[in-house]
């Protein structure tokens, strides 16, 4: 019905960021905000207590990380739409986290109309991506048609990485792949270049996946 707000869940570590979200949506959108949360373990607590149609939250989250509170409701609440929230994601990573099932991302740094704009999107039932991401998402897109992946990795290196995340050595993965050690270390950097990270560890929690 047209008169029923949106029941609205923030989870951000920031009370002013909270806050001010909250107050810009309120006042413009038919919206309500029925819950806040400052870490992962309170955002799964509110979202499971009161059922909210959209949760707005930061992928910066701590306690769990956000990358696993994300995780965490998805799993347990499929239809509650996120919107994913960061001062500094990158296009890949902005990219691996619609595909992880967000239904929206914004900027933190986004202005409070577009938060608005933002809300209202994802209520009817669209995605919502800020148009300066759009020409990165369809180099990324080519990539997923050239190389399988949104990262554009050849295969050897998602064999490379597919060996570290497996925990393998750097003289382990050269041996299994039959290359030299230098070989894995040139592919491991051109890895970390193409998908902003700096450890496989880092890349796990940001996309979870090649």
């Amino acid at each position: 019905m047209e008169d029923t707000k949106i029941r609205v869940v923030i989870a951000d570590c920031h009370e002013i960021v909270r806050e001010g979200i909250a107050m810009r949506i309120s006042s413009e959108c038919n919206a309500e905000v029925v819950g806040q949360a400052a870490d992962g373990y309170n955002t799964i607590k509110l979202c499971r207590a009161l059922n909210p149609d959209v949760l707005l939250m930061d992928l910066g989250l701590e306690r769990p990380s956000g990358t696993d509170t994300f995780a965490k409701l998805r799993s347990l609440m499929p239809e509650m739409k996120i919107i994913v929230l960061s001062s500094e994601a990158t296009t890949s990573e902005a990219f691996a986290i619609l595909g992880m099932g967000a239904v929206g991302f914004m900027p933190k740094q986004a202005k409070g109309a577009d938060f608005v704009n933002c809300l209202r999107t994802v209520s009817k039932g669209y995605t919502c991506v800020p148009s300066e991401y759009m020409q990165g998402f369809v180099d990324l897109r080519r990539n997923v048609s050239r190389t399988g992946n949104i990262f554009g990795l050849s295969p050897r290196e998602v064999e490379v990485l597919e060996a570290c995340k497996s925990g393998a050595k750097t003289k382990e993965i050269a041996s299994k792949l039959n290359i030299s050690v230098r070989t894995v270390e040139t592919h491991r950097n051109s890895i970390y270049k193409k998908t902003a990270t700096r450890s496989v560890d880092e890349f796990v929690a940001v996309s979870g996946q090649i």
